[in-house]
């Protein structure tokens, strides 16, 4: 059981705002080994217990936000769950009454849970639609979501308990000798897919006149209906019809393609691996959210180019976060182009600035950040910059935050100014 409690009688402490899925992974193995977790999720370590568990926030032992990362003998940094599994893992899957073959366990897990996990968070992989990480990613609250942050993140954790229990037990079935008939649970998808849609479709009340073909055919026969029921703005349910097929039905439809990069584990094999109640629920809730989540951020379409028409000296101001990188990276604004980075509030307090990335997927972006200022904090950070009251730039340099608005346009300014002397 977890319970959100203030940061004084906290037991863990991790960080607040968006999360992510090493320390939503991190905090459901957590829960597993120590049953009762008081949580506190903060913007900044101030007021712990000197007992407390803290991950993901802090710099401490288990805070991979630092320069000097651990990493494993691959050369893959580990994150706040790599790190935990590292040290706690054997205790937890032996809390799970794991005892033969506890090291194959802990091993395939790491490679196939949590690696994945550690490595996407650190910057290191591949991007992909519909896996752990994209799934947890997606949970976060919308930009005009009545969802509270903590709400969501404990709906999340209990995702990823769900998750983790599915694949222990997957092993289990398979260190048994009993094996899994992948192709009956591809026609199991099929159809389930194809179930998921035409339940959504009704509930839109659309006039259902043929149920022949895939999930796919269905989709785009009643997809536009089924965004405007769900308030997605009658002009743009078209569009939403396209990218809900794109990130959801097309990834749990075609065999995959190959990455050349390490990636997160498909939610299609994770479905399967469940019993089919719970895999079909869990497809369920997802298809809803993803349904939810492109409704919520078309409805913010028009806020967004509004704030890039506005750009100026190469930055968009966003006053009100809203979902902005598929708007602005397929914006007709003459500005867009132009644009090197946006600054919005941040949900730990402050302000943050985020750079453009050179695609949908893509990890690069167009600013360029001084090396000696990535990965700082604090005043180390402000003395570096000249800008008091900065807290933070990524190791990458892709993303960084003050304490003010005022002092994020300064310093997205001064990256803006670096990034340019970079090009002559």
């Amino acid at each position: 059981m977890i319970k959100i409690v203030q940061e004084k009688e906290a037991k863990f402490i991790t960080h607040a705002g968006s999360f992510h899925a090493d320390e939503v992974m991190a905090t459901a193995l957590l829960e597993i080994l120590y049953d009762e977790i008081l949580l506190a999720r903060v913007g900044e370590v101030q007021d712990a217990r000197e007992d407390a568990f803290i991950y993901d926030v802090g710099l401490g032992s288990y805070d991979h936000h630092k320069e000097d990362k651990a990493r494993r003998e691959n050369g893959i940094a580990y994150s706040s769950v790599g790190l935990i599994w590292r040290d706690y893992g054997k205790e937890v899957l032996k809390k799970m009454g794991i005892e033969d073959n506890l090291e194959d366990y802990f091993l395939d897990i790491d490679e196939q849970l949590i690696m994945p996990i550690d490595a996407l968070d650190n910057g290191e992989g591949e991007r992909a639609p519909m896996t752990i990480t994209s799934v947890i990613s997606l949970n976060n609250p919308f930009w005009n979501a009545k969802k509270t942050s903590d709400e969501a993140f404990l709906e999340s954790v209990a995702f990823a308990h769900t998750v983790f229990c599915g694949y222990v037990d997957y092993l289990t079935t398979v260190y048994q000798n009993h094996e899994l008939d992948w192709d009956e649970g591809y026609e199991w998808l099929d159809q389930v897919l194809k179930k998921l849609v035409l339940n959504v479709a009704n509930k839109a009340n659309c006039f259902i006149y043929n149920e022949e073909g895939n999930a796919l055919d269905m989709w785009d026969e009643y997809g536009e209906d089924v965004l405007t029921y769900y308030q997605c703005p009658a002009e743009h349910a078209h569009q939403g019809v396209h990218n809900v097929r794109k990130m959801f039905i097309d990834p749990l439809s075609y065999e995959r393609p190959e990455y050349e990069g390490i990636t997160s584990f498909p939610i299609e094999q994770i479905a399967i691996i469940l019993d089919h109640h719970q895999g079909e629920a869990m497809l369920e809730k997802i298809f809803d959210r993803c349904i939810e989540s492109e409704a919520s951020r078309l409805c913010g379409n028009d806020y967004v180019e509004q704030c890039i028409d506005l750009a100026q000296d190469h930055i968009v101001v966003l006053k009100k976060f809203a979902p902005w990188k598929g708007t602005l990276l397929k914006s007709e604004s003459p500005k867009a182009n132009d644009v090197y980075l946006v600054v919005f509030p941040s949900q730990r307090g402050g302000w943050n600035y985020q750079g453009i990335p050179l695609s949908p997927a893509s990890f690069d972006t167009r600013i360029t950040v001084p090396e000696e200022w990535c990965g700082k904090r604090d005043q180390e950070l402000a003395e570096l910059t000249g800008i008091k009251g900065a807290r933070f730039i990524h190791p990458n340099g892709f993303i960084g935050g003050t304490d003010s608005f005022e002092a994020t346009i300064a310093l997205a300014r001064a990256i803006i100014a670096y990034t340019e002397s970079q090009k002559k």
